[in-house]
């Protein structure tokens, strides 16, 4: 979503405040406590400066009303200016937040009184994103209202063509996905977006895409490679404790002890062989811990 509307940011300013004039992104992380917010805009609204800020939702969140305050509230006071905010659902998960956020002081008055504004994709028509100015959410056609699977993702591929946006649909491939589940369908996604193959590899999207998997799998390679590090560092110290003492058990310590994958087993073998006084304690060690890892 960030990178849906991060390309396209009047059109979401025209979806949810039709009149209102996007001028420029604000700073998500607010002062005074760590939050980040999903979205925050400066706007110019009936004339006025305002800022809009939007939560975007795949589940239900028990407190996301009070999450929607306390940005407001910091928003609020960070900046001076009203601010309006909008949670927007992507898909249908149980309840949804309802506004208004209350906070009631002990005798039932209300001490805070917070309005918020509500919009669940699956109750839009498809036609509201065919509208002048907004055709940069497209890709969100799947989730809308009475969405018929394979036919409305022919459609988002169709409009995204007919609006010059076929950049956009690798993202509309991605909402796509989270309507059709079943095996079959997903199979015909698959297939259906391989023709595209050209396209989708040339477009800003899929390079974003690209360029954050890869950064994920970077960052765990980097985490599983501490790990193993780790792992590998305690196997050499057994080696090495088991080579000063009972050199004659070495060979058969490699083979038992590269098996095991568990660091805090490691750790423990590590005691048990530095307080042996026999061979056949260190292999008795060896062995229980073997059987450990099968298990």
């Amino acid at each position: 979503m960030k990178l849906l509307v991060g390309a396209n940011r009047q059109h979401l300013v025209t979806l949810l405040l039709p009149g209102a004039k996007y001028i420029s992104e604000l700073n998500t992380e607010l002062h005074g406590k760590t939050l980040n917010a999903d979205l925050l805009y400066n706007i110019r609204w009936n004339g006025k400066k305002s800022i809009l800020h939007v939560e975007f939702q795949k589940r239900r969140d028990r407190d996301m009303g009070r999450r929607l305050w306390a940005y407001n509230a910091l928003t609020v006071i960070n900046t001076g200016l009203p601010v309006c905010s909008f949670v927007i659902y992507l898909k249908k998960d149980g309840n949804v937040a309802q506004s208004p956020f209350t906070i009631e002081l002990p005798d039932d008055e209300v001490a805070h009184h917070f309005t918020f504004r509500t919009v669940k994709l699956w109750e839009l028509p498809a036609d509201i994103f065919k509208r002048p100015g907004v055709e940069g959410l497209l890709p969100l056609l799947p989730l809308v209202r009475n969405s018929d699977g394979h036919a409305v993702v022919e459609d988002m591929i169709a409009s995204l063509d007919a609006a010059g946006k076929n950049d956009l649909l690798p993202l509309g491939y991605a909402f796509a996905s989270m309507i059709l589940e079943t095996p079959i369908d997903r199979q015909w996604l698959k297939e259906r977006f391989a023709l595209l193959k050209d396209i989708l590899e040339e477009s800003w999207a899929y390079q974003e895409m690209a360029a954050s998997g890869l950064q994920k799998g970077l960052e765990k390679g980097r985490q599983q490679g501490l790990e193993e590090g780790k792992l590998q560092g305690q196997r050499e110290v057994v080696i090495d404790i088991i080579q000063e003492r009972f050199p004659e058990l070495v060979n058969m310590a490699h083979k038992r002890v590269n098996a095991l994958k568990d660091s805090e087993e490691l750790r423990r073998l590590i005691v048990k062989i530095s307080i042996a006084t026999a061979a056949h304690e260190v292999e008795e060690a060896l062995a229980v811990h073997r059987r450990r890892k099968r298990k």
